[in-house]
């Protein structure tokens, strides 16, 4: 049952569900609407999920589309929602592990990715990490994505630059889901010094958003 409209639904956290199969879409959205600060908006498939965007209370989109194909369906789709709302945060649930399919899914602009088979409570979990600002990683999409060759090992040669013990504080942080606000009263500094750390620590590492600096941690041992 989706989330009733009422006055108060500004206090919770809009969400939208983009889903090709109808079965998973309505389970997703049982899944959501038993939170109380979830508030379901609307199911939509592929072609339909343009319509969500639309909403101005919408503040994460959970997307369940295939990751396959030439173009591929979700990636195209998060694409597009990052490009028309980028103050909406998208979850990209997968049907099960592939290490390409997540990369895309976060070169497409994904901020977070869960496997089909995730828990209720850590789905959940996500969705208001997302809402935050912050990224997350299940652990089952951590293990392929940095447990694996490293190729042809370019990347991993480029020497690891050096980080201040508050950088690194920050990093850890940022690798475990916390928002610039959480991090600011873990650390006991403000908020805006936060935000100037997360800047530095960006071009350090070469990268231009929390997704990449936490992959970028991890690959290299260095937010452990």
């Amino acid at each position: 049952m989706l989330g009733n409209r009422s006055g108060a639904q500004s206090a919770l956290i809009g969400v939208g569900i983009v889903a090709d199969r109808a079965t998973t879409a309505a389970a997703l959205a049982e899944v959501l609407s038993a939170d109380g600060e979830l508030l379901v908006l609307g199911i939509e498939d592929e072609q339909g999920g343009a319509n969500l965007l639309k909403d101005p209370l919408l503040r994460v989109l959970v997307v369940n589309l295939s990751l396959t194909g030439s173009p591929a369906p979700g990636v195209v789709f998060i694409r597009h929602a990052k490009t028309a709302r980028p103050d909406v945060g998208v979850l990209s649930l997968k049907r099960q592990v592939d290490e390409g399919q997540l990369r895309a899914a976060l070169d497409a602009g994904a901020d977070a990715c869960c496997l089909a088979i995730t828990v209720a409570a850590r789905i959940r979990k996500a969705v208001k990490v997302v809402a935050d600002g912050a990224t997350w990683l299940d652990p089952e999409v951590t293990h392929a994505l940095f447990h694996h060759d490293a190729g042809n090992g370019v990347a991993e040669e480029l020497p690891v630059p050096h980080l201040s013990p508050r950088e690194g504080q920050i990093l850890r942080l940022l690798v475990e889901g916390y928002t610039n606000e959480e991090m600011a009263v873990q650390l006991e500094c403000a908020y805006p010094t936060v935000r100037t750390h997360l800047n530095h620590l960006y071009r350090k590492l070469q990268v231009t958003d929390r997704v990449s600096a936490a992959v970028y941690a991890l690959r290299h041992g260095i937010a452990s």
